[in-house]
């Protein structure tokens, strides 16, 4: 299988798994990977754990598999490449980032609601080196999370990022030392997972749904949601 699941208690731990590719997604394993996430938000695991098989992350989408027609040609609405990053997950995902995150890889890891990742960790928007247009969500999400200049300094070079200075974007929650990514992610998932689950659910869909709102209703959401996680009077 390219894509192992493992459950640690309330972690849900999801591996990418074409080593021997550095985990780069052909149509199936985009489509197991959608099943994956499936079975984590249908489950009863309260944090997930996306990583990658053999030191990489993930190097984006398959180049051989795209030359040989394994994807289904883009739509406005149809499924992206990488299958899940159309819609956030409904329950927090931390990516745990060793060696390559490249194209794909990259928005899958900016689809995560955090990022670990090793001081050997290289991020970029590679595919634009071939011409390949993003179409799972860089353009969205990473200026929103670093900024426009510094987005735009990704897009525009398609450069590789090392770790180093992906940390000092604000882009990783966490940097660690070279091995140590999924470690750190798994003790950062417990952590998450050990706390009530209603009241942080609510922050976190009023955190992730404010973007576009005016601040008066932006709060106005966030008290909806809190006053719906608040437990019943004894």
């Amino acid at each position: 299988m390219t894509v192992r699941t493992e459950r640690r208690g309330p972690v849900h731990v999801i591996t990418l798994d074409r080593p021997s590719r550095r985990n780069a997604v052909d149509g199936p394993t985009a489509r197991r990977l959608a099943d994956a996430v499936r079975d984590f938000e249908d489950g009863d695991a309260k944090v997930a754990v996306l990583t990658g098989a053999g030191g990489a992350f993930c190097a984006g989408s398959d180049l051989k598999a795209m030359a040989a027609g394994d994807f289904p040609s883009p739509t406005v609405d149809g499924p992206p490449p990488m299958a899940v990053t159309r819609a956030r997950a409904s329950k927090p995902v931390i990516a745990a980032i060793e060696g390559y995150c490249f194209g794909g890889g990259f928005e899958l890891a900016l689809w995560c609601d955090l990022r670990v990742a090793s001081e050997t960790a290289e991020f970029g928007l590679l595919n634009f080196e071939r011409g390949l247009p993003s179409l799972d969500g860089a353009t969205v999400r990473l200026p929103r999370l670093v900024g426009q200049p510094r987005a735009l300094d990704a897009l525009l070079t398609a450069r590789r990022i090392p770790a180093r200075e992906a940390a000092d974007w604000g882009l990783l929650t966490t940097l660690t030392p070279p091995g140590e990514a999924l470690s750190t992610a798994r003790t950062l998932a417990e952590r998450i997972a050990s706390l009530p689950a209603p009241a942080l659910q609510a922050a976190r869909t009023s955190l992730l749904a404010q973007g576009p709102l005016p601040e008066p209703e932006a709060l106005k959401n966030e008290t909806t949601l809190a006053l719906s996680a608040l437990p019943p009077p004894t």
